[in-house]
C-alpha cells in the first residue's frame, strides 16, 4: 500500500495533541471526530491518499480532499494545547492498516506531536457496560487518569488503534485509547457523547459540550451514515471492476 501525504497548511502548531477517529462500532469515533472539527472550526492541514483507498474525495468549502484527512487548530491561550484531528469515513482493510499507521505516525512526527488519543467503539453487550481506556508510551498513564475511564486490564484492540498502540511508542509518542460501548447495529451519537468529557479533561484548553452533540444526534447520524455508505459503494464498485 503506497501512501501519499499531501500537505495543505502548516499553522505553526507547537507540541499538538492528536485525536484519531476512524470508523468503529456505532461509528462513535467518526461522529466525535467530525463533531470536534466542526465545533472548533478546524482547518485542513494534510491528507493521505493511496490506490488502495476507496476512490472518492470529500468536498469541503469547495475544495476536494482525500479519504484520510488531518485538521489542525492552534490554541490562543497560554495553558491550552494545539490540536490535530485525523479522521476518515472508511475503515481500512486489514492488510492496509500497518502501512497506513506508519503514514499517520510519520505526519504526526513531522507536526511535532508527542501525545495521541485514539477514539474507539466497542460492542455494547449490556446496559452495565462502561467506557475503558488503555495506553502505552510516555505519559499514557497520566492521560488514562485524566480520562476518568476505567483501565482496560486485558483484551484485544483491533485495526488502526491496535497497531498504533504498539507502534507509536517506537516513534517516541505516548498513546491512549479511550473506548466507549456502543450499538453494534446503528450509528450511536449518544455513546459518542461520552468521549467529550474525557477529551476535555485530557486536552488542556479544550472546551466542548456534549449537549449540542446529543441535540444534533440525528443529523450527525445521517451525515456519517451517508458518508460511510458512499465510501462502501465506491469500494464495491472498484472490486466489481477488478473481478467482475
Amino acid at each position: 500500500m503506497a501512501v501519499k501525504t499531501i500537505r495543505y497548511s502548516e499553522l505553526g502548531l507547537e507540541n499538538p495533541v492528536a485525536v484519531i477517529g476512524f470508523p468503529s462500532v456505532g461509528l462513535v469515533s467518526s461522529i466525535t471526530s467530525n463533531y470536534m472539527v466542526g465545533q472548533l472550526e478546524m482547518e485542513t492541514v494534510a491528507g493521505l491518499s493511496s490506490p488502495s483507498m476507496p476512490p472518492y474525495c470529500l468536498i469541503h468549502r469547495g475544495v476536494a480532499y482525500p479519504p484520510v484527512r488531518f485538521y489542525g487548530r492552534k490554541h490562543t491561550t497560554k495553558t491550552g494545547r494545539d490540536l490535530i484531528v485525523c479522521l476518515s469515513e472508511y475503515a481500512p482493510k486489514q492488510e492496509d492498516c500497518y502501512e497506513l499507521v506508519q503514514a499517520i505516525l510519520s505526519y504526526l512526527n513531522y507536526a511535532g506531536c508527542r501525545e495521541i488519543i485514539c477514539l474507539e467503539g466497542t460492542a455494547r453487550m449490556s446496559e452495565g457496560d462502561a467506557p475503558v481506556a488503555c495506553g502505552s508510551g510516555p505519559g499514557s498513564d497520566r492521560m488514562i487518569k485524566k480520562s476518568k475511564f476505567s483501565l482496560m486490564e486485558g483484551g484485544m484492540v483491533k485495526g488502526i488503534t491496535g497497531i498504533m498502540l504498539y507502534e507509536a511508542p517506537t516513534w517516541g509518542m505516548g498513546i491512549t485509547s479511550i473506548m466507549v460501548p456502543a450499538s453494534p447495529n446503528l450509528p450511536d451519537p449518544g455513546a459518542a457523547a461520552q468521549f467529550i468529557p474525557a477529551l476535555s479533561s485530557m486536552i488542556p484548553g479544550l472546551r466542548l459540550s456534549s449537549k449540542p452533540l446529543l441535540g444534533e444526534a440525528e443529523e450527525i447520524r445521517k451525515k456519517v451514515q451517508s458518508d460511510q455508505e458512499a465510501a462502501e459503494r465506491q469500494e464495491e464498485e472498484v472490486a466489481g471492476n477488478l473481478y467482475g
